[in-house]
C-alpha cells in the first residue's frame, strides 16, 4: 500500500478501536427489535434502523429491496408420548415446519446422528414412523451434516414426523429451518427437543416400542414479502468492478440471534462506517448488503442475486460475514476459486494476522448462492485460535445458535471491534488491487467440484440443487 493508504488504515483501525458503536448497534437491535425473524415487526424495526444507520453514515445508493418469499409463522407445538405410559415431551417447531394431520400419532424410531448408513440400517422400519435424530457433529472436524440434509432423509424414507434432539445440556432446544423458504416449506412435521427430554424418548426406545403423538401449528402465507438492506462506497477508478460485503440481520424467532447474527450485521455496518471518510480512496465500489431471511433457508441472499443477476458479471467478489465478531479471533475461508486461498494468507501475512484458510462447501448461508453463479466468494467468521478449541467447537457444533440462550451476553465486545478492524484492513487492500482479484468460475466447473465432493448429493436431498436458476 502506499503511504495514503497505510496513513488511513491506522486512522480508521483507530476509529474502531476507540469506538462502542458496534455494541450499541447490537444491542439496538436485539434488546429493542427482538430477534428480527422474517415477517415480524421486529424485522421491520431492523430494515428501517439500519437503512437509517447507513445513511447517517453517509453511504450513497442506500435502499431497501423488499423480496417475496413463503412466510412462515410460529404458532403451537406439542408433544406427548401415549405409550408405554402418557408423558408430556417439550418440544418446539423448526422452521418451516408445516402443521400436523389431525391426530398424527406413531411409533418412534432413533436414527442417532442422521448419517446416511444410519438411515440405511432402519430404512426397512422408518416408513410412517416418527424419526428421532441427533445434533451432534458427524465427525471431529465439524462436519456437522446439516439439518436439511438429515431432515431429507427422514422425508426421502417416508417418515411421518421428524424430531431433532439437541446433543448438548441446558434445556435448549435447537430450531432451524427444512427447507429453501424461497421454494417450498417442509413435507412433514419437524420440532426440535432439548437433550433432557431426547434423552427420555431414547431410554424408553431401549426398552421397547414407543408411540407419540404430535399437535403442531404453523401460519404459512405464500408470496409474503421480507427485505434486503443495501448501501454503498462508489469506486473512485473502477466503479463498476463490486466487492460485495454481507451480512443477515435477521436471527431465529425464539432468540435474540444476537450471535448468529446481529453481531455479523453490526460488523458490516461499522466497517462502512469507519471506511466512508477514505470513500476518495477506493478504487473498487464496496456495496455493503445486510440480508433478511437467511434463517429461512439462505432466503434473502438467494432473492437479492435473483434480482441483480443482471450485474453478476460485475461481482468482483462476495465476502460473506456470517458470525463475524460473536467473539474473538477471526479467519477467512475460500468456497471458491481455490487460487484465492494463496491472496488471502498474503494479506494476512502483511498485516501480521496469520490464520488458517480453510476451503469448505456449505451451502448454509449468504455466500452459496454467489458462489454457485461462479462469483469468487469467502466467508469471514470468528475461528478458532488453536487445534483444541477447534477440536472443541467441533464437539459443540452450534453452541448456544439457534437456541433461545443466542443473546447479547454470550457476544463478546471486542470480537465486534477485532472483526471490524480486520475486515476493513482486507478491504482496504481488495478494494485498492489493480489487478483482477479473481476470475469467476465457469457454473459448469462449480457444479463438477460440487458432484465430485458430495455435496451435489446433500443439495438434491435438501431441496436446494437448482443449477439451472438462481432461486
Amino acid at each position: 500500500m502506499n503511504e495514503e493508504l497505510k496513513s488511513a488504515e491506522k486512522i480508521i483501525v483507530g476509529d474502531i478501536w476507540a469506538s462502542n458503536e458496534q455494541f450499541q448497534n447490537l444491542v439496538k437491535m436485539c434488546d429493542e427489535f427482538g430477534s428480527r425473524f422474517a415477517g415480524t415487526e421486529g424485522e421491520k424495526k431492523a430494515v428501517e434502523f439500519t437503512a437509517g444507520r447507513l445513511k447517517a453514515y453517509g453511504l450513497t445508493k442506500v435502499a431497501v429491496e423488499p423480496f417475496r418469499y413463503t412466510g412462515w409463522f410460529r404458532r403451537t407445538a406439542e408433544m406427548e408420548m401415549v405409550k408405554p405410559f402418557r408423558q408430556e415431551l417439550p418440544c418446539i417447531s423448526l422452521a418451516l415446519s408445516p402443521s400436523t394431520p389431525e391426530g398424527l400419532e406413531a411409533e418412534a424410531i432413533s436414527v442417532g446422528p442422521g448419517k446416511r448408513q444410519d438411515y440405511e440400517k432402519v430404512k426397512d422400519r422408518i416408513r410412517g414412523k416418527i424419526v428421532v435424530c441427533s445434533t451432534e457433529p458427524f465427525d471431529g472436524e465439524g462436519n456437522w451434516g446439516h439439518r436439511r440434509t438429515r431432515y431429507g432423509f427422514a422425508v426421502l424414507n417416508g417418515a411421518s414426523a421428524f424430531v431433532f434432539m439437541q446433543h448438548l445440556p441446558g434445556q435448549l432446544p435447537q430450531t432451524g429451518s427444512l427447507r429453501p423458504g424461497y421454494r417450498m416449506i417442509g413435507e412433514i412435521p419437524g420440532v426440535g427437543v432439548s437433550l433432557e427430554t431426547g434423552s427420555f424418548i431414547l431410554r424408553q426406545l431401549k426398552q421397547g416400542p414407543v408411540t407419540m403423538r404430535l399437535n403442531i401449528q404453523n401460519e404459512i402465507k405464500q408470496n409474503w414479502t421480507a427485505y434486503n438492506v443495501v448501501g454503498e462506497i462508489s469506486g473512485s477508478k473502477y466503479p463498476e468492478e463490486l466487492i460485495l460485503v454481507g451480512a443477515h440481520f435477521d436471527g431465529h424467532d425464539i432468540a435474540q440471534g444476537a450471535a448468529d447474527d446481529a453481531s455479523g450485521a453490526v460488523v458490516v455496518m461499522d466497517v462502512a462506517r469507519a471506511m466512508m471518510p477514505f470513500r476518495h480512496l477506493a478504487k473498487r465500489t464496496i456495496r455493503f448488503l445486510l440480508f433478511g431471511a437467511e434463517e429461512l433457508g439462505v432466503t434473502g441472499s438467494t432473492c437479492y442475486l435473483d434480482q441483480h443477476k443482471a450485474e453478476i458479471p460485475k461481482m468482483t467478489l462476495m465476502i460473506n460475514c456470517d458470525g463475524a465478531g460473536r467473539a474473538a479471533r477471526h479467519r477467512f475461508a475460500v468456497y471458491g476459486p481455490l487460487g484465492l486461498v494463496s491472496y488471502v494468507d498474503n494479506i494476512a501475512k502483511e498485516i501480521n494476522y496469520p490464520m488458517n484458510i480453510p476451503t469448505p462447501l456449505g451451502a448454509a448461508s449468504d455466500h452459496w448462492p454467489f458462489f454457485m453463479a461462479g462469483i469468487p466468494a469467502i466467508g469471514f467468521a470468528a475461528g478458532a485460535a488453536d487445534p483444541l478449541s477447534g477440536a472443541v467447537a467441533a464437539a459443540m457444533g452450534r453452541g448456544f445458535g439457534h437456541t433461545s440462550a443466542d443473546t447479547v451476553d454470550k457476544v463478546d465486545p471486542r470480537g465486534l471491534k477485532e472483526a471490524s478492524m480486520l475486515l476493513a484492513q482486507f478491504l482496504l487492500r481488495i478494494a485498492n488491487e489493480e489487478k483482477p482479484i479473481a476470475e469467476h468460475t465457469p457454473v459448469e466447473d462449480v457444479l463438477k467440484r460440487l458432484e465430485a465432493k458430495g455435496e451435489a448429493e446433500a443439495l438434491r436431498i435438501q431441496k436446494k440443487w437448482h443449477p439451472d436458476s438462481i432461486r
